[in-house]
């Protein structure tokens, strides 16, 4: 949840209260430790400027917001985000050296962190520009007046912003270490200082305030923006720089907000569902993805001609708060539709009723009856808290929904944590999450036969009723029942012969070659298993039409052209795998990760001639040849017609078969980075 600029002044205020009264206590002071030890003390310390949230967020030109991104991450993790304000802009890296925090977060480039002993940089957050800047109607209006001027920064800053044998901006009028450098653009404006050297976000930001200031030219073009992280704590900068790019991938690609109805949905064909990662909604299971709203809601888009894609909410969003905005078109979160506060959003039919019970620690005394539960502290759902209060008992249970999205799988968290006496969950997810955790139990049913629905976007008429005789005709012929004796009687999924066993735990059977392979060609490992997944099912033996083999399935030629000798070898496969789709990547470096990213993919399955014929196509028809969705993609669906694949260099193409390959990766990537969060 965001914080408005205001808020979270004050916040950093009684942060910085509150460690300053911590340091006088029992607690450590200094803990420099890595993703362990932040796992186990459940908190991320992020070491944060002089000035930072005291004035509006200045974004780069990407318009990353890097509080809100600190914030997901940390929920990824699942530990709390702690603000350590630095008085000083020297303080921020001996800080970070000495284990006051785990992050340094200022207006870093990676050239101001290589040559700092101890020290590491992310990978890049946001892109910045530089520039000079003076009073508004000063002496100094041109890079020629330049000469023999003073630039008003704080020691510490100078390499940073100026640079190394700069002859230009030689002079330096120092400026004391606590000043912000919001304060330093202001004391500009005014004339206090005749020039200064910022980004161009600050600069713009500082407008906003009312503060006139020239911008006299450009240091350089563009710079990358990065956190800085200890050498000691590796695990943790890997798993920063795969959140990173799993972020600039999925969040920067998704569509914007729009409320659909039913011919809106046909027309783009692709129907959103919003829903949570779970095992009775969406999970990932031998690799691929399963979940009884997940097969539903497959039968859904079945129905309607389109294809599934899949909208989960960030972590700390209510999905109905996202469905509610227009990131999704209808909501299967298998719970009821709330009592109270479900804004203008619709509930279907029900289509299938389970029990509301709850769930206890294994050391408390069993409960024998609802009763038990008066007064004492539960926790559920924001949907079932609702149902919950309604329960006919004094006192009323006292009934928190923990932070905003918890779901049931959170709520058996806490209690296992000692955070709640009782957790309320539908019995579908007791009977799957009690098998697995040996420290609860299930109690009595606090309300049985409560309705489950799906939700419907505000406003959509069509497709609500199309939704409501899809459901009521599953009921009736027999494939709400099916998914029941699939998902929640016990059959076992049907698994290949050669299909290696995946660890309890595990995406699949070759995490740890998959991780060494993405760190060494800088891409996430979640999304190298999901090609992998795509290509062979995670079967190293596995063999396709025309000759390709391996887990990556590449041809002969591509093997031998890859140095490599065993196809069939796990870590040669993952190490060739990565290595080639870092290589079509490279092919395409003047445009966003999630655009590089989809056209690679879709290099890999035709040929990245393919995918420049479909650039040049997009550029004829007046679309953006460096986008992916609806530009390029577009183009690719075209370039499927013969007749109009011969008319390029590359040829005739199966581009469609390349496209829905892209989307069943992206979308698998997606639920992977959901269900393992970056470690």
């Amino acid at each position: 949840m965001k914080l408005g600029t205001r808020r979270f002044a004050v916040a950093l205020v009684v942060l910085g209260g509150l460690m300053a009264v911590g340091t006088l206590g029992c607690g450590p002071r200094f803990r420099p430790g890595d993703l362990p030890e932040i796992a186990e003390t459940g908190s991320l310390r992020v070491i944060v400027r002089p000035g930072f949230g005291r004035w509006p967020v200045a974004r780069g030109l990407n318009g990353v917001d890097q509080q809100s991104l600190l914030e997901a991450f940390a929920a990824r993790l699942g530990v709390n985000l702690v603000w350590v304000p630095a008085d000083r802009h020297d303080q921020i890296l001996p800080w970070l050296l000495e284990g006051r925090g785990d992050i340094a977060l200022a207006r870093f480039s990676p050239t101001d962190l290589e040559d700092v002993e101890g020290i590491m940089s992310t990978a890049t957050v946001d892109w910045l520009v530089d520039e000079i800047v003076s009073t508004q109607d000063g002496p100094i209006a041109t890079m020629e007046d330049l000469k023999d001027a003073s630039v008003a920064l704080p020691a510490s800053l100078q390499r940073k912003v100026l640079g190394e044998g700069d002859r230009d901006l030689s002079r330096v009028e120092p400026v004391p270490e606590e000043i912000p450098w919001e304060q330093i653009l202001e004391r500009v404006a005014t004339a206090r200082y005749g020039l200064t050297v910022a980004d161009s976000a600050l600069v713009e930001s500082v407008r906003r305030s009312g503060s006139e200031l020239r911008v006299v030219g450009r240091l350089a073009e563009r710079r990358s923006l990065v956190w800085g992280v200890r050498r000691s704590s590796p695990q943790l900068l890997r798993a920063v720089d795969d959140f990173l790019f799993a972020s600039e991938v999925l969040d920067r690609s998704q569509a914007e907000p729009e409320c659909r109805d039913l011919r809106d949905i046909q027309r783009g064909r692709v129907l959103r569902i919003v829903t949570r990662n779970s095992p009775v909604t969406v999970t990932v299971e031998r690799g691929g993805l399963k979940g009884f709203e997940y097969d539903l809601a497959s039968a859904f888009a079945r129905d309607l001609g389109v294809r599934l894609e899949l909208a989960l909410p960030p972590p700390g969003t209510e999905p109905l708060d996202w469905l509610e905005a227009g990131y999704g078109d209808i909501a299967a979160l298998h719970e009821p539709l709330p009592l109270e506060g479900a804004g203008g959003v619709w509930g279907s039919v029900p289509y299938r009723h389970v029990d509301l019970v709850a769930v206890v620690a294994e050391r408390t005394v069993p409960l024998s009856g609802v009763e038990e539960l008066a007064g004492l502290p539960v926790i559920a759902s924001t949907s079932v808290s609702t149902w919950c209060r309604e329960v006919p008992i004094e006192p009323a249970m006292a009934v928190e929904s923990g932070r905003s999205g918890n779901d049931a799988l959170s709520s058996l968290v806490a209690v296992s944590r000692g955070e709640a006496y009782a957790a309320v969950v539908d019995s579908d997810t007791a009977l799957l999450e009690l098998a697995d955790r040996p420290g609860l139990v299930g109690g009595v049913t606090v309300l049985p036969q409560v309705p489950l629905v799906w939700v419907v976007s505000p406003g959509a008429v069509d497709l609500s009723r199309r939704v409501n005789r899809f459901l009521s005709r599953s009921r009736k012929n027999g494939l709400i029942r099916q998914l029941e004796r699939n998902h929640f009687r016990g059959r076992k999924s049907y698994v290949p012969a050669r299909m290696p066993t995946i660890p309890p735990g595990a995406l699949s059977p070759y995490d740890e070659v998959l991780g060494w392979a993405g760190r060494t060609h800088g891409i996430d490992w979640r999304l190298l298993a999901s090609l992998m997944y795509e290509e062979s099912r995670f079967d190293p033996e596995a063999v396709g039409p025309g000759g390709s083999a391996g887990l990556f399935q590449f041809m002969p030629f591509t093997w031998k052209e890859l140095g490599v000798d065993d196809p069939h070898h796990p870590r040669e496969a993952a190490e060739a795998g990565a290595r080639y789709l870092r290589r079509l990547m490279d092919m395409l470096p003047e445009m966003e990760m999630s655009d590089r990213v989809a056209m690679a993919i879709a290099s890999y399955n035709v040929g990245p001639g393919h995918i420049f014929d479909a650039r040049r196509l997009a550029v004829q028809m007046g679309l953006d040849r460096n986008r992916w969705a609806g530009n390029v993609e577009t183009a690719l669906l075209i370039l499927d017609d013969p007749e109009v694949g011969r008319e390029y260099p590359s040829g005739v193409c199966r581009c469609r078969r390349a496209v829905g390959y892209t989307r069943r990766i992206l979308r698998r990537y997606g639920a992977y980075r959901a269900q393992f969060p970056p470690s």
